[in-house]
């Protein structure tokens, strides 16, 4: 790691905790008199002992090199050992070509100095060595027999937490993506295969291991990143043993099966790798050419040329540069029925002029052409038609109805990759109810503009919506943790009319006409600043300066809750709502009204 990335070390500091870190140290005492609910103890137990096992075969690593500019600086970052007798593998990033005076930190405390035995420029893999005897180490697995949805653990050193404090940062998620990737980042110039994960990857972690859930490693964890996702990613071990000769000899681990025992262990999220199969053969990836683009969408997208290495102009910053859409824009929709009807988000269809041919690839790789037919931004629903399906079957989902989602609940998003457009699958739940004035739910689920317009599933592998709601002006971003799920009961209410063509007229919303006044969030009930002259709460007597204090009958604490309260009102519904004038209380008959 280069002097440029050390520098967000010294601004952090030693306390920063952007990872959950495993430690020897004894627990607070406070942690000894909370009980852990017994289902959760095997789950537990079963992370721990895969650290406690595995935790030291993970290195810090540090050496002298240049950067790209030639310039001397220090790198830093993480290794794994994959032999007994002291092989330990990183990447480019971390030992760069020339790279002196390699040292290897253990979580023992044991430092030992390395010699490079090879570095391959092109698959960014380096192989180092260390004089050892019956260390602990990971075995190598055939990355190339692995599924979406597998679960992973990423292992680190970020910040120098091994130098430190002689712990290695772990942290669990899912094998998110499996495609083929160029690097936009400005140090890594990888291109080639990649395996994406959903687990944490931090400053440092560059050069760990992206392991199975048996710790088995599947792939190293590099600084590239493509403009589509965003997400870590990890060059798989089929391509270093293909480029580092001293890896063929080592014997491959085999695949865990995803067992009822690995779903108890790693949640919901290793569940959705199997459920999603069925809604997998209707997800399809979208190339829309725009004008002025450079880059023609291929007829079949295993034949897709990688890009050039195409970093983030100088000057840009990379949290500017990631708000905005990708070019080419390559992102993901559903068939819905089997006449070829597609829906995906609008948003990719804001600049609806500059579109000049919108392609279709099937899961199968295989390309069609489609035509726009209809959209609408309050929805953010776009529908699309495949023409002449040329011979080729299409399968598609039909929408949940009737659906009740709550809080908690479990949901994955899928979406089709970068070449050769392989399943995405990143799983969460949902998190908020009635955002966005009801429209949406909110949900934990990574989106990004990859899968932005993907379905969304339950765990029984029914299509609750699709994954909507983010453009390059929204303050959430790709992949923040808040997401909004368009619900497929919203979806199927409007569907017949967007299909049909039709303008879809913005959904009526209870209205009473009462404006909150300044400084309302102190005051006990919802203080009125203002009433609209012509709305129901003008009508029924409320004046400027009344506080709510019920409505329909329920208190009402705040501001926040008169508007949820009203939401829950019925259009041309007469509710009584009491208010307090002065010292004195009065209940006054409201007929609800709309906007």
């Amino acid at each position: 790691m280069d002097s440029r990335r050390r520098s967000i070390f010294k601004h952090c500091g030693p306390s920063f905790a952007c990872v959950l870190l495993f430690s020897s140290l004894p627990a607070p005492c406070l942690a000894a008199s909370v009980p852990v609910p017994s289902a959760l103890q095997k789950p537990e137990s079963a992370h721990i002992d895969i650290y406690k096992k595995l935790g030291p075969a993970v290195v810090g690593i540090v050496c002298k090199g240049k950067m790209s500019n030639g310039m001397p600086s220090d790198f830093y970052g993480t290794g794994a050992v994959i032999s007994p007798d002291g092989l330990v593998l990183t990447d480019i990033t971390v030992i760069p070509e020339g790279a002196s005076d390699v040292k290897v930190f253990f979580t023992s405390g044991k430092v030992l100095p390395a010699e490079v035995r090879k570095i391959d420029a092109a698959s960014e893999g380096a192989l180092i060595k260390v004089d050892g005897k019956d260390l602990p180490h990971m075995k190598l697995a055939d990355s190339i027999k692995y599924k979406v949805g597998d679960p992973t653990y990423s292992w680190g050193n970020p910040h120098f937490t091994i130098q430190r404090d002689g712990v290695v940062s772990l942290s669990t998620g899912t094998l998110s993506g499996m495609y083929n990737s160029t690097s936009a980042d400005d140090q890594s110039r990888y291109s080639g295969p990649v395996i994406e994960t959903d687990a944490a990857v931090n400053p440092g972690s560059d050069g760990g291991p992206l392991t199975d859930s048996q710790g088995n490693l599947l792939g190293i964890m590099s600084l590239a990143f493509q403009r589509t996702r965003w997400l870590g990613l990890a060059i798989p071990t089929h391509r270093l043993i293909e480029a580092l000769p001293e890896l063929k000899a080592l014997k491959l681990a085999t695949r865990p099966e995803i067992t009822p025992s690995v779903v108890a262990t790693w949640g919901p999220a290793a569940a959705f790798g199997e459920v999603s199969a069925k809604v997998a053969q209707s997800t399809v990836g979208i190339w829309i050419v725009r004008e002025g683009d450079k880059v023609q969408p291929p007829e079949e997208r295993s034949k897709e040329a990688l890009p050039a290495y195409d970093p983030i102009p100088p000057g840009q910053a990379r949290g500017q540069f990631e708000a905005r859409r990708p070019d080419p824009s390559i992102t993901s929709g559903f068939l819905v029925g089997n006449d070829g009807t597609i829906l995906t988000s609008a948003f990719h269809f804001e600049d609806q002029a500059k579109v000049k041919q919108i392609f279709v690839y099937l899961p199968d790789g295989s390309r069609l052409e489609a035509k726009f037919v209809n959209k609408d931004t309050w929805y953010d629903l776009a529908l699309l038609k495949i023409e002449s399906t040329a011979g080729k079957t299409l399968t598609g989902v039909e929408l949940a109805k009737g659906d009740s989602l709550t809080q908690g609940r479990a949901v994955s998003v899928l979406g089709r990759s970068e070449a050769p457009g392989g399943l995405t699958l990143n799983s969460g739940s949902v998190s908020g109810l009635g955002r966005h004035e009801g429209m949406c739910v909110q949900v934990s689920a990574l989106i990004n503009y990859g899968n932005l317009g993907g379905p969304m599933i339950d765990l029984d592998g029914r299509v609750i919506g699709m994954a909507a709601s983010m453009n390059e002006k929204t303050p959430w971003r790709q992949n923040c943790g808040v997401g909004f799920l368009l619900p497929s009961d919203r979806i199927n209410e409007v569907f017949a009319d967007l299909k049909a063509g039709k303008k879809i007229e913005r959904p009526k919303r209870p209205f009473l006409g009462v404006q909150a006044a300044n400084g309302a969030l102190d005051t006990k009930g919802a203080k009125v600043a203002a009433v609209v002259a012509t709305g129901p709460a003008a009508a029924a007597g409320i004046l400027a300066n009344d506080t709510i204090i019920e409505l329909g009958g329920k208190p009402v604490d705040d501001w926040p809750g008169l508007v949820q309260a009203i939401r829950q009102c019925k259009i041309d519904e007469v509710v009584k709502v009491k208010i307090r004038r002065g010292q004195e209380e009065k209940v006054l008959d409201v007929k609800v009204g709309s906007q």
